[in-house]
C-alpha cells in the first residue's frame, strides 16, 4: 500500500507486463544494451588482437566507455522508444509484438462421470 500511496503522490502511473514481455517492451534493452553487448565484444576481440589476453581495469574501463558511447547514443534511445511503440505512442506496434490473441472462454461442460472424494488409509489403495 505504501507503494501504491507513493506512485499516487508522484503521480506515476504503474504498469503490470504481461510474462515474458520486458525484452520487447523496455526500449533500451533493444536499442542500447543489445549493441553495448556486441560492441564490447568487438572492443575485447581488438584487445586479443593486440596481445592483450587479460582484461583488468585499465583495459576494461577505456574498451567499455568506447562501447557505451557508440551504443547509448540519442539517436539509439529514441529509436529505442519509437520501436518499442511507446513515444509516439502506438498501441498496435506493442500488442502486436506481444502476440496476444483476445478470446471468450467457454464454459466447461458438465462431466457424466461422479466423482468421488476419499482418503486413502494405506499405501495400496493407491494402485486400485
Amino acid at each position: 500500500m505504501d507503494f501504491q500511496d507513493l506512485c499516487r503522490e508522484k503521480k506515476i502511473i504503474t504498469l503490470c507486463m504481461p510474462p515474458h514481455s520486458s525484452h520487447l517492451l523496455q526500449p533500451l534493452n533493444v536499442a542500447c544494451f543489445s549493441p553495448l553487448k556486441r560492441l564490447y565484444g568487438d572492443e575485447v576481440s581488438a584487445l586479443a588482437r593486440s596481445r592483450i589476453h587479460h582484461i583488468n581495469k585499465e583495459t576494461f574501463l577505456p574498451a567499455f566507455k568506447a562501447a557505451f558511447s557508440k551504443a547509448f547514443t540519442a539517436e539509439n534511445v529514441r529509436a529505442g522508444f519509437r520501436g518499442a511503440g511507446l513515444v509516439p505512442h502506438n498501441p498496435e506496434v506493442v500488442l502486436s509484438k506481444l502476440d496476444v490473441r483476445l478470446r471468450t472462454l467457454t464454459p466447461l461442460k458438465p462431466s457424466n462421470v461422479a466423482w468421488e472424494l476419499k482418503t486413502l488409509r494405506i499405501a495400496y489403495e493407491v494402485e486400485e
